[in-house]
This record gives C-alpha cells, sequence and structure tokens, in this order.
C-alpha cells in the first residue's frame, strides 16, 4: 500500500510540475519540453542515488511515445485552417520538410557511411530518424509565434514527420529496385488519404449525432486504433490522422459531397470545440510522461565522450546548415529566424531508432550521439524562441494584418465603381 501511494504521489506530481511548466514556458519563451527532459535527466541522478529504478521503461517508451505522436499531430492538425489564402504557406512548408529531409539526410548519410564503414542502406536508415523535424517538440514550442509562422511550423514538422516514417520503413522494408519502392510509397500515400477521408467523414457523423456523456474518448481511442491498424497494413497512418484532424477542422470543404449533405450538424461547431479540448488535454499529459520518461532514459555516463561531442556537433551541422538556405528560399519573407531554429530532434527520431532490427544496427555508432543531437537542438529551439520575444511577435502579427488588408484591397476598389455608376 505504501508503494501505491508513492506511486500516485510520483504520477500525480509529475503533471503538476508540468503544468508548472507550461506556465513558465509561456513567460520565459523556454519551450517546456526542454524543462521536461532536463527533469527527468534530474531524474535519473535522484532515483540512481536512491538506488531505485523505473520499470519496463523499453516496454513504455515506444507505447507512451506513439500515442503522444498521434495526439500531437491530431491536436496540430485540428487547430489549421485550409483556405485559398493559405495553400501557398502549405506549398512552401511542404517542399521545405521534403528538401529538408532529402538534402540533411543525404549529408547526414554520408558521414556515417565514411566514417563508419556502413553500406549505404544502414547509413540512411540511421540519417532519416536524425533528418526528420520532431513535431511533437516543434508544434508545442510554436505556440509563441505568430499565427502564420506556428501554422508554417505545424505543417513543415507534420509533414517531415510523414515522409520520414514513409521514407524509413520503405528503406527498412522494401523490396526491388528504387521505381517499385516509389511506386509503392505512392499507392500507399493514395490509399492512406482514402482511408482518412472516409475516416474523418465518419468522425463527423459520429460528433454530430452520438449525444451519450462519454464519446469523445471512444472516438480518440478510435484514432489510435486506426493508427496501429494502418500500421500493421503498412500504410501511412499519420497520413491519416492529420487528415481527420484537417477535415474535421475544416467540414466545410467535405459538405458539398452528397453524403456528407445528409448528416444534420445543428451544433458541430460546439461538440468540435469540446472534441479539441479534451485532445489538448490528452496530448498534454501524454507528453508529460514521455519527455520525462526520455530525459530519464538518457545516461550521463554516454554523454562524456569526446567522439560522441565530435559527431552530434556534425550531425547538428548536417541538417542546419543546408536550413539555412532552404528556409530563405521557401519561408516567403525571406526571413531565417525564428524559423531556421525550428527544426527538433525528439519523439520520432527516438521511435525510429528504437524500431531498427538487430540486423540493421551499427555497432560502432555511440548511441549517446543520438540523445545529445536531440538535446542540442532542443536548447536551439529555445535560442530562437528567446530571440523571437514579443516585439517580433507583435510586428509579424502587424504585417500579417496589413498583407491581408492589401490583399483585400482590390477586390474593394472593384465593386467601388459598379456601385457609384448605379447610384447614378
Amino acid at each position: 500500500m505504501e508503494i501505491l501511494n508513492w506511486v500516485l504521489l510520483a504520477l500525480s506530481g509529475v503533471i503538476i510540475v508540468s503544468y508548472l511548466f507550461d506556465v513558465v514556458a509561456h513567460h520565459s519563451r523556454v519551450p517546456s519540453v526542454v524543462l521536461l527532459i532536463f527533469s527527468g535527466i534530474l531524474l535519473r541522478i535522484l532515483l540512481d542515488y536512491f538506488g531505485f529504478k523505473i520499470p519496463l521503461l523499453d516496454v513504455l517508451l515506444p507505447i507512451i511515445g506513439t500515442l503522444g505522436l498521434i495526439l500531437i499531430v491530431l491536436e496540430g492538425a485540428l487547430d489549421l485552417s485550409i483556405t485559398r489564402d493559405n495553400l501557398g504557406l502549405i506549398g512552401r512548408a511542404a517542399a521545405c520538410s521534403l528538401l529538408g529531409l532529402l538534402i540533411s539526410g543525404g549529408l547526414i548519410a554520408t558521414l556515417i557511411h565514411y566514417s563508419f564503414a556502413a553500406d549505404w542502406r544502414l547509413s540512411w536508415l540511421y540519417a532519416v530518424p536524425m533528418a526528420v523535424i520532431s513535431s511533437a517538440v516543434a508544434i508545442p514550442a510554436a505556440a509563441n509565434l505568430s499565427s502564420r509562422l506556428r501554422e508554417f511550423v505545424i505543417y513543415e514538422s507534420s509533414l517531415s514527420d510523414i515522409a520520414g516514417v514513409l521514407l524509413f520503413y520503405a528503406l527498412l522494408e522494401g523490396q526491388g529496385d528504387f521505381g517499385t519502392r516509389a511506386l509503392t510509397s505512392v499507392g500507399t500515400m493514395g490509399l492512406s488519404l482514402i482511408v482518412g477521408v472516409v475516416s474523418a467523414i465518419t468522425l463527423y457523423w459520429l460528433i454530430s449525432r452520438i449525444e451519450a456523456h462519454v464519446r469523445f474518448v471512444p472516438m480518440i481511442a478510435g484514432i489510435a486504433f486506426l493508427y496501429a491498424g494502418a500500421k500493421q497494413l503498412h500504410l501511412a497512418p499519420l497520413v491519416i490522422v492529420m487528415v481527420v484532424g484537417l477535415i474535421l477542422n475544416n467540414y466545410l470543404l467535405v459538405r458539398p459531397l452528397p453524403l456528407v449533405r445528409r448528416i444534420r450538424s445543428y451544433n458541430f461547431g460546439e461538440e468540435l470545440g469540446t472534441f479539441k479540448h479534451l485532445v489538448a488535454e490528452a496530448t498534454f499529459v501524454i507528453r508529460t510522461f514521455f519527455f520525462v520518461l526520455l530525459g530519464y532514459s538518457t545516461l550521463i555516463s554516454d554523454l562524456m565522450h569526446l567522439q560522441v561531442w565530435w559527431l552530434a556537433t556534425a550531425l547538428l551541422a548536417c541538417y542546419l546548415i543546408p536550413r539555412i538556405g532552404i528556409i530563405y528560399l521557401f519561408a516567403g519573407d525571406r526571413r531565417i529566424e525564428p524559423l531556421l531554429w525550428f527544426a527538433p530532434k525528439g519523439l520520432i527520431t527516438i521511435l525510429l531508432i528504437i524500431s531498427l532490427p538487430e540486423s540493421a544496427i551499427i555497432t560502432s555508432f555511440p548511441q549517446g550521439a543520438i540523445m545529445l543531437l536531440v538535446l542540442m537542438s532542443a536548447l536551439l529551439l529555445t535560442y530562437g524562441n528567446l530571440r523571437y520575444g514579443a516585439k517580433e511577435k507583435q510586428l509579424a502579427a502587424d504585417a500579417e494584418e496589413k498583407l491581408a488588408e492589401n490583399t483585400a484591397a482590390p477586390a474593394d476598389t472593384n465593386t467601388a465603381p459598379s456601385t457609384h455608376k448605379a447610384n447614378d
């Protein structure tokens, strides 16, 4: 019974501290994710001192991480609005994510190939997780950015996750030549989009019709079930999750469909707001425990070798240097900051690395370099957030408002002569 009390104290204490970190992050601009990771490192030192150990860590970390990834992508998609005005932003974010993944992945794979004498396939299997932008870290940290920059971060990091997972498993499981793998990936993406649209319409119907007291938690469980089933069928589960979130938040896009027009949704907007709130609460809890456990899983001894620091620094340069040019060309306003720093590594990096089979492990590669890369990228993200202060955020918001006014001005000008003529 005493052990149960200590467990309850620990679990509730972690959630309360995480909430306080969110409050601190709002005022200090230090992302709460960074504070959670370092809290986990301190927790490891403290528990090791008293001789305690968290059991089943190798089992808990992938499970909680996968749930966190599902919820974070869903929460981010539920906040995005698809309009004609932001199609250009979506295109630029997609270009940044794909170019960043391929160029950074190529540089990292080359570094691993020549440094550890690994074949190109194994080098790419290690490179892809370290080239992917972690939406689980980037999206919560983007809360302090202007709405336009935040949308860019959500799209770029989510698309990077999706493309990275597709490329990783194509390399891991793909058979045949490059053309066959590419054709398989395109087919997988297309089928996943169809499943996502059907699932979103089903959820739209459920939210509109079900009036039971408990209804949203089973829906979230259904999305997690859909993710697991899609993964078993070798589809693109993150694509499905993102499509579900986007369609639910932009349901007017599918209203013209005959099947959807029959669905009566008198208070769908209000119910969707409740669903978003529950998703945000669940995301907060799962994200808290994952990043604390991620910090706890870090062995300080693994970070104390000079080779680990040299390798982590080289890996950091492999994705940061190309990103300067990519952001300059595709971000939209020729400003490199703060988006330059919003390419952290984290949840998806760890999940993909630990999913490697024994036959794909490069034994001479120091695992501490991966965790150090995660920590270094998180610190750079913090630096970017601190540089992007309240003044810069307000200036960006004013610029976006001015751009919207300028876009609307031609329409007003065109309608003025006809009104004048009518009055005459």
